[in-house]
């Protein structure tokens, strides 16, 4: 039974729900505690599994939006951009003095995961899958080899040369793949209950598919929708009528009563369709920004962010490793703003985000915060 409590939140819009303290300081050691090892190999496999599931049954589902902001984490995403801008700075060529030219870095499509991936399997190597793991003091890379656990201790020592050799290449030399560790793990096949759980819980994902979406491709509705168990969750603009969404919220609920789901639940998101939209506008943008400057240690970049303010103003978040008070700060801040303006006035770029001329700002802050001003 849903209390009226939670009748409330779920037609509440998610931009005004707050995290609890509590729950965001638990997320943020994640990281590394993932890094310490304080996580078995079963849960490891198990977190790739369960995830590679939920790519999988929300790959169809994924709004424009969503897809945007996703890429922001994939620095793959930043190559195609930046050589499809043709992309050069004076003020990165000054930057980048002991950095190969963008030209030289673009040839190669392949990440250093790839590469290991690859040249492991040309050797002989039992490989599975290879990972990587970001985000904590710490980043590196999960090598696992489908073979017993002597075997795995036999074959470490030469998979772990491999892979350094390739991350410590000339080719990654300045980048952040020079500080990675690598682990060599066991793969391990999911368990038969779990197969069986997994295939259970697609049997009701596809079962669920079939009744919702012909009712939403019948009303026209476009954006991403998901579920769970015994949900089903739908987003509407702000833009949208309150009858609209009634009727389609009536729809689903007869049909799913008429299929035997009455315990079906469904819940609704309201976005800001202006607000949405600049994300979308931006998404690549940030991407390209984020990977390039996150990629290379000497432009001393700990994190890039953006945030939409009610789709009227877009800030650029970057965050340097240098404290505001470092006389380095302000220099290397004046030199990332350039840097970053010209990247977005270049032709293509600038076709993406013209329509927010005079409505973005770039905001750097050092790592005690504080907002560095030239």
């Amino acid at each position: 039974m849903v209390s009226n409590k939670e009748n409330m939140h779920k037609h509440t819009n998610l931009d005004q729900l707050q995290v609890p303290v509590s729950l965001e300081n638990f997320t943020k050691k994640l990281p590394q505690r993932y890094q310490n090892g304080e996580f078995d190999d079963s849960r490891i496999n198990q977190v790739d599994r369960e995830w590679g599931q939920y790519e999988k049954r929300t790959r169809k589902q994924w709004s424009a939006v969503k897809k945007s902001a996703a890429t922001v984490l994939a620095a793959s995403a930043c190559f195609l951009l930046f050589i499809g801008s043709g992309f050069v700075s004076p003020t990165m060529a000054k930057m980048v003095s002991k950095i190969p030219p963008l030209s030289t870095i673009y040839d190669r499509f392949d990440t250093p995961v790839q590469q290991i991936e690859k040249n492991l399997k040309k050797e002989g190597f039992p490989v599975k899958q290879v990972g990587e793991h970001v985000g904590g003091s710490k980043e590196g890379v999960y090598i696992f080899l489908d073979a017993s656990k002597e075997q795995v201790e036999e074959m470490k020592e030469g998979v772990e040369k491999t892979a350094f050799n390739i991350i410590n290449s000339n080719q990654y030399k300045g980048t952040i793949y020079e500080d990675y560790y690598v682990k060599v793990k066991q793969h391990k096949e999911p368990s038969q209950e779990w197969k069986e759980e997994d295939a259970r819980n697609q049997k009701e994902w596809d079962e669920l598919a079939q009744i919702v979406e012909p009712i939403l491709k019948f009303h026209d509705y476009k954006q991403s929708w998901g579920g769970g168990q015994n949900t089903v969750h739908l987003e509407f603009p702000n833009t949208e009528s309150p009858e609209k969404i009634a009727e389609i919220e009536k729809n689903l609920t007869d049909a799913l009563k008429a299929a035997g789901k009455d315990n079906v639940k469904i819940e609704r998101r309201i976005f800001n369709l202006a607000k949405e939209q600049q994300y979308q506008r931006w998404g690549n943008v940030i991407s390209g920004i984020a990977g390039e400057l996150k990629m290379y240690k000497k432009y001393k970049v700990s994190s890039v962010g953006y945030k939409s303010l009610k789709g009227e103003m877009m800030q650029i978040h970057i965050g340097i490793k240098l404290p505001s008070t470092d006389p380095k700060a302000a220099v290397l801040a004046a030199d990332l703003r350039t840097m970053i303006e010209e990247f977005i006035h270049t032709d293509e770029i600038w076709n993406q985000v013209k329509q927010d001329d005079g409505h973005y700002e770039i905001i750097i802050k050092g790592k005690d915060k504080k907002v560095i001003t030239e």
